[in-house]
């Protein structure tokens, strides 16, 4: 009978750590505005500012130029590429240990975004110049460098494009998404300011396509990490931050009693 009592009136375990997956969202917003202020930066100095460092090639039109390189943005798209490749190198790591088929995918992908993000820091496709003149001959386009880019690229649609293929559901569309606005910017937009220069056009049109160019490049990698990060589900629990492969919402708590 006491035991009986003792039973009744004994107090409940304690609840475990609470873990809660977290969300990226908001840092996602934050780089996104990044990307864009960058822009902004870019044709406002010369445009409001009339002083010898914004105008022309001074110190500071030069360090916030997206035409120019060596600079604030190279740097940041540099960050997103090298980002982008890192990401993916992870997801990658974390579907081999869950034994995910296909994994080797994103470490196709991350290789990609890794030599892009070299081409970028040492503008490695403008020195193809010499071959795309060796192959072809135009009066005044001055792109050449297309010429041997159009197979680089197709080159990069197809590795990539196999993990796009994997994917699925919104992760899938962030992928082809973001690998059509980069090799749309990078290329179709590089064209069209080949264009633009052999018609003589070097004034509003030509800055506004030049930045949407960087935008586009830039907007393009940030949906590939966006498929990365789509890709797992981090979570944090007893201020332990833990990682693996799959998607989980950020609203689903767990508890352990």
């Amino acid at each position: 009978m006491v035991a009986g009592i003792e039973d009744i009136h004994r107090p409940e375990a304690a609840p475990g750590p609470v873990e809660r997956a977290v969300s990226l969202r908001k840092l996602g917003w934050w780089v996104l505005g990044v990307s864009v202020l960058l822009n902004v930066l870019s044709m406002a100095i010369p445009a409001l500012i009339d002083h010898p460092l914004t105008t022309e090639r001074g110190e500071i039109r030069v360090y916030f130029d997206v035409f120019s390189e060596g600079n604030l943005p190279t740097w940041w798209s540099v960050a997103l590429l090298v980002l982008a490749a890192v990401s993916h190198a992870v997801v990658g790591a974390l579907a081999v240990a869950a034994r995910t088929r296909g994994a080797w995918a994103w470490f196709v992908s991350a290789a990609v975004l890794g030599a892009l993000s070299l081409d970028d820091h040492t503008s490695l496709h403008e020195r193809l110049e010499r071959i795309g003149k060796s192959w072809v001959s135009f009066e005044r386009f001055p792109g050449y460098w297309l010429v041997p880019g159009i197979i680089a690229g197709l080159v990069i649609a197809v590795a990539m494009g196999l993990l796009a293929w994997r994917l699925s559901g919104l992760t899938r569309w962030c992928m082809i998404g973001g690998l059509a606005l980069l090799l749309g910017s990078a290329m179709g937009m590089e064209m069209v300011q080949g264009l633009l220069v052999a018609a003589g056009e070097s004034g509003p049109v030509y800055v506004l396509v030049l930045h949407a160019e960087e935008l586009g490049e830039n907007l393009g990698v940030l949906l590939m990490i966006t498929a990365a990060v789509r890709s797992v589900t981090i979570t944090l629990r007893a201020g332990q931050v833990g990682i693996r492969h799959g998607r989980t919402e950020p609203t689903m708590i767990t508890e352990e009693r």
